[in-house]
């Protein structure tokens, strides 16, 4: 009977010592999954931002050979400025990616949405843009959070188009890195709001600005409801568009104003990821460093600059369709 006892009493004991383990456990795992979560979201801003790297040391490549950097949408739209704004097929931009301009500004989407299912989106993108000699790995053209899917406008940006994560600065096309370093602006251009929407800044005609190259921005990681994958299939990151800050995403202990990492390429080749509220605009990168945009959060576009800054094409459209 005795013999009994203790056997009962020593395995009680044993299961208070399992209940302790399984506890011990439990925590450990619960302190690490934060930190396991933080590891992986660094790696994937890691290899975000190599693909941003490989694709600007492409375009080096094609400058190198071409004098200037490859066709934007928006070089094409912009024609708009002294005549007729001209239609995009594939091949003729850096992405590959083609639509259809109208009268007034309005512009056709050639492919259907969702555009991840589309097998001519795919075919098109990257495979048929003028940077794909250069930089032949499809998987480079996408960061490794963005998946196929519908785009959402949530913050951090719902699913991706699945071909192509990153957007060429809307105002470069066909214009050489030496012609990048400063403007001057033909008119003054007021009251932009910068990043946050808080602060404002201005410029006034004649003003000169000195664009230092490892702060002119190149490459957007853009947010994928304005990637590609709305009703605008514009492969190029103009005042309108948002860029993705889902790499590290941060909230204020007031829970407003959230930010996150946003992967960018510079003029330098060099990439990084500078934190920005999570639905920064383009014109409000733009203003904070100087550059003319086209669609001002005030008043008409800002079409005196622009004429200024975007490169005309001589006409008339060397293609109406392929």
């Amino acid at each position: 009977m005795r013999s009994r006892r203790r056997q009962a009493q020593s395995d009680a004991f044993t299961l208070v010592e399992l209940l302790v383990v399984i506890s011990i456990i439990a925590l450990l795992i619960a302190i690490l999954i934060p930190s396991l979560r933080r590891a992986r979201r660094q790696v994937d801003s890691v290899a975000c931002r190599s693909n941003l790297k490989q694709l600007s040391t492409g375009l080096n490549y094609y400058v190198a050979d071409d004098g200037a950097f490859p066709g934007t949408h928006s070089l094409f739209f912009m024609q708009n400025l002294w005549g007729a704004g001209w239609p995009r097929i594939a091949g003729v931009t850096w992405d590959g990616a083609r639509d259809r301009i109208e009268d007034n500004y309005s512009v056709t989407p050639a492919y259907s949405e969702p555009v991840h299912l589309d097998p001519q989106f795919a075919a098109d993108v990257p495979a048929r843009g003028t940077l794909f000699k250069y930089v032949k790995d499809p998987e480079v053209y996408t960061c490794p959070v963005d998946r196929p899917g519908v785009a959402t406008s949530t913050p951090t940006g719902g699913g991706g188009n699945g071909r192509l994560s990153y957007s060429l600065n809307a105002y470069v096309g066909y214009k050489s890195p030496e012609s990048l370093y400063a403007f001057t602006y033909l008119a003054a251009s007021e009251d932009l709001a910068l990043p946050g929407g808080e602060d404002r800044r201005s410029f006034a005609a004649g003003q000169r600005v000195v664009f230092p190259a490892a702060k002119f921005m190149l490459l957007f990681e853009e947010h994928p409801a304005y990637n590609l994958n709305a009703s605008f299939p514009d492969g190029n990151f103009n005042g309108l568009d948002r860029i993705a800050t889902r790499h590290m995403p941060r909230s204020a202990a007031d829970g407003n104003n959230p930010t996150g990492e946003a992967n960018i390429a510079y003029l330098d080749g060099h990439a990084d990821s500078p934190v920005y509220p999570v639905k920064t605009e383009g014109r409000q990168l733009f203003a904070e460093w100087g550059l003319p945009h086209y669609w001002r959060s005030n008043g008409p576009p800002d079409r005196v600059n622009m004429a200024r800054f975007i490169k005309q094409l001589p006409g008339p459209c060397p293609w109406t369709s392929e």
